[in-house]
């Protein structure tokens, strides 16, 4: 008789959220999300398995909720990361009574939050080249090395098999409104001449995966205050870029809406383009948070009592 296995999917991100949970149906797997106290422990994904050894509905299941998060991310402008904590068995029932069961410690780098996002829309991941390159942005934002980072970024812009170089000519050549980059970051960067494209494959890209290079070819000081700063100017453009590539030559422009039957039911995400769409409403429709609100998603973290240990009197 099989039994049923409650996943746990840890995820960690820059956002917080109105709500302490969601229910939400996402390419027919149903997970609930819930929001652990901020600056405690990371969040979670929850869905339950209906057999603890089917290995293969354990593994869509996280790659559901990992193209999810990405999703998210993107939709959010948010720093999210994603990994498998475990679970436990699970004796049946409904999703929404499930608690999380595993808890650990966040994993990104702390960089401020935004209080308030939503999850109203997601963009629709209809491709496999959408899909790796949203789950590269991702990483690439949730690192907490700049090299990393830009590794990620470059790889996001080489999915449909393109010269990322070409790509940056063209786009920065016929296409400059499109990259949010300010002049102000390219000109700090020792460019001697050379186009941005050619800077960022050689001095960047090049020097990262490579220790041995030709004479003359920049090699990387991880030691050097100034390489770290021109390499972190680097990120920022090459981000930016990359950011360009997907919205743009992967046409990440349609939406996903999370919806529930105006009857009722389990929220989904749904097209604007599917026919009975005029039978659902939104499920977490915006709303301003007040003050009382945020205070209650923002307080500080709970430890535990200490107790003083009393002290014996010295003999004298």
């Amino acid at each position: 008789m099989p039994v049923p296995f409650l996943m746990n999917l840890a995820f960690d991100s820059s956002i917080i959220l109105p709500c302490r949970t969601y229910l939400f149906e996402y390419k027919s797997v149903r997970f609930k999300l819930v929001q652990t106290h901020y600056r405690e422990y990371h969040d979670h994904l929850l869905t339950v398995v209906r057999d603890i050894n089917d290995t293969a509905a354990m593994n869509r299941a996280f790659a559901v909720g990992a193209e999810f998060v990405s999703a998210l991310a993107w939709e959010q402008d948010a720093a999210m990361t994603v990994w498998n904590s475990g679970g436990a068995g699970w004796r049946g029932g409904s999703l929404r009574f499930a608690k999380p069961t595993i808890f650990g410690f966040r994993r990104l780098p702390f960089r401020g939050y935004h209080i308030g996002g939503n999850l109203i829309s997601i963009p629709h991941v209809q491709t496999n080249e959408q899909r790796i390159a949203l789950a590269l942005f991702r990483e690439a934002r949730a690192s907490n090395s700049p090299y990393l980072s830009f590794l990620f970024y470059w790889q996001a812009m080489e999915v449909l098999a393109t010269d990322p170089q070409a790509f940056i000519e063209n786009v920065m050549r016929n296409h400059r409104r499109q990259v949010p980059i300010e002049d102000s970051w390219l000109s700090e960067l020792p460019l001697a001449g050379r186009s941005i494209g050619d800077y960022l494959e050689d001095d960047c890209r090049h020097a990262v995966a490579h220790i041995k290079r030709r004479p003359g070819r920049r090699t990387l000081d991880l030691d050097s205050s100034d390489e770290h700063r021109r390499f972190t100017i680097s990120v920022r453009v090459v981000e930016a870029l990359a950011e360009a590539y997907i919205t743009h030559h992967l046409r990440m422009s349609e939406k996903l809406s999370l919806v529930r039957p105006r009857s009722g039911g389990f929220p989904r995400f749904a097209d604007k383009a599917e026919p009975e769409r005029r039978w659902y409403k939104l499920a977490y429709p915006y709303a301003p948070l007040s003050q009382d609100q945020v205070r209650r998603l923002v307080r500080h973290p709970r430890f535990p009592p200490t107790r003083r240990r009393s002290r014996s009197p010295r003999s004298t």
